[in-house]
């Protein structure tokens, strides 16, 4: 199963540049859920119950069962994974993924309905998964080195420069930086109203930011309540492609799942830069792995605002 996911990184970052391409690599269920199995269990199979490395395969049903050769516990490619309860075939799931991370632009949930032959609220659903990996992921990811913490305003592209209108909102951009002052990490994330007033960012807000993404030994030069300008902010720059990205992709968005689409886009930024220190880690393999092992989300869970 190593050789296969190895085999996974030199297609998907070197052939597979089309979607006729990747559907001709993963042309049938059985194809993904062997991909699957390698993105899961990397390694080789370990018994979620017991912790044994031994299993037979159990090809009976749609997708195959893994029992245990200890305790006979049976395994299933698709719990603990976003996929768990799902009746869309892998094929279509692989094919969301791949839609997802190889264009710039990233795709839609109406466009993406179109595209696999399921309804909208099904294609919804599944992106809205995938984005929740993505967040989860990112949750357990601290800025380490030398950070930079700016801001900017979310909303009307003309607007007051000093009051917050009622449909604007401040966002937090954190971003980490080598030797060389080059990012390697960002994020962008959205204020509790709690943390800001028609003005400004209360201190409460920079400092609940900086204890949930920053770590502590991490050299910190904070912008906000400075008379930085925007041009000279590191991670402005990164926020004005990501508020573009977001309206060419999805012609603007409410306040209520919008931090799962900053959170994709910086998903995007932070895996190129892993790739660029770690050849072959694609896109496609890195939200695959994502997917594969995030646990389910209860649909009333991924439905609520953040």
């Amino acid at each position: 199963m190593i050789d296969l996911f190895k085999s996974l990184l030199n297609d998907s970052s070197e052939n597979l540049t089309t979607l006729e391409q990747f559907q001709a690599r993963f042309h049938s269920e059985e194809t993904c859920a062997d991909y699957l199995f390698a993105s899961k269990w990397l390694h080789g199979f370990i018994c979620p119950r017991c912790s044994h490395t031994k299993a037979s395969r159990i090809a009976t049903r749609r997708l195959p069962l893994y029992e245990c050769g200890h305790c006979h516990y049976q395994a299933s490619l698709t719990v603990d994974t976003i996929l768990e309860s799902s009746s869309t075939d892998l094929r279509k799931w692989f094919t969301a993924l791949f839609l997802v991370s190889a264009t710039d632009s990233g795709i839609n949930a109406l466009r993406l309905s179109c595209l696999i032959q399921v309804t909208y609220k099904t294609a919804w659903l599944m992106l809205r998964k995938i984005r929740q990996s993505i967040t989860q992921a990112d949750a357990t990811v601290r800025l380490t080195g030398i950070v930079y913490i700016d801001y900017a305003k979310c909303g009307k592209p003309f607007t007051n420069s000093f009051y917050y209108e009622a449909d604007e909102f401040p966002v937090l951009m954190g971003t980490a930086t080598d030797d060389q002052d080059q990012p390697t990490y960002v994020k962008i994330q959205m204020l509790p109203e709690s943390h800001y007033t028609d003005t400004y960012i209360v201190p409460e807000g920079i400092r609940a930011f900086r204890d949930k993404n920053v770590d502590l030994e991490a050299t910190v030069t904070c912008t906000i309540g400075t008379r930085t300008r925007r041009n000279t902010m590191k991670g402005y720059p990164l926020f004005q492609q990501a508020r573009a990205w977001i309206k060419m992709t999805y012609h603007g968005l409410g306040q209520r799942h919008l931090q799962h689409y900053w959170n994709e886009f910086c998903w995007r930024i932070n895996t190129r830069q892993l790739n660029a220190r770690q050849p072959n880690h694609s896109l496609f393999v890195s939200i695959l792995n994502l997917c594969a092992l995030t646990p389910p989300t209860t649909y009333a869970e991924l439905a609520k605002r953040i």
